[in-house]
């Protein structure tokens, strides 16, 4: 997995076989495809890796932040992700749009998937600051516009500001909207 990482990044997608991965990766054709059936399924257990990795990171963020104040734990989770979703993002965002089956792959993969309960208990910690009454919503809400912010922010499509003042912006955004009187 780690070869296919290395050519995907370095070289481009549309290098990678399983050929010139198991050239790279020092094994022989035949070992690599008594693990894996074709490139795709290197490609797919590569996002596995990441995402699960990427998730319990802000798990354990989130956990060890649940006393915080909630503005303080979101600084924390932003941080986190902005760094990890960058160091990752020919894997999050370019790659799953080189094939429909990766795309389905990454939307079914997704971290907020795998984080929904440890932000739910965050939110329910943090209950009586919070205005919105279901918040669930109020979660799915925050989880979409995060997740999209900071996507549009490590793919350049955003004014120019550091990293410093997006998470800031970011932290502020959500606290707002958690303490204010939007019906949701």
């Amino acid at each position: 997995m780690e070869a296919t990482e290395i050519i995907i990044v370095n070289e481009g997608y549309e290098k990678v076989t399983t050929n010139y991965i198991a050239e790279r990766a020092g094994v022989s054709i035949g070992s690599l495809y008594q693990y894996f059936p074709n490139k795709d399924a290197i490609i797919s257990a590569l996002i596995e890796r990441a995402v699960s990795k990427v998730s319990n990171g802000i798990r354990t963020i989130l956990r060890d932040a649940i006393e915080m104040p909630l503005e303080q734990a979101s600084r924390l989770a932003y941080r986190y992700l902005l760094e990890n979703l960058r160091e990752k993002k020919e894997l999050f965002y370019l790659l799953p749009k080189r094939s429909p089956e990766l795309i389905e792959l990454t939307q079914n993969l997704s971290v907020e998937k795998f984080t929904h309960q440890t932000n739910l208990a965050l939110l329910e910690q943090h209950r009586s600051e919070i205005v919105p009454q279901d918040l669930e919503k109020a979660l799915v809400v925050l989880e979409i516009s995060i997740l999209a912010n900071i996507r549009k922010f490590i793919m350049g499509e955003h004014i120019e500001m550091t990293d410093d003042e997006f998470v800031d912006f970011l932290a502020r955004l959500s606290t707002a909207f958690l303490k204010s009187d939007l019906e949701i």
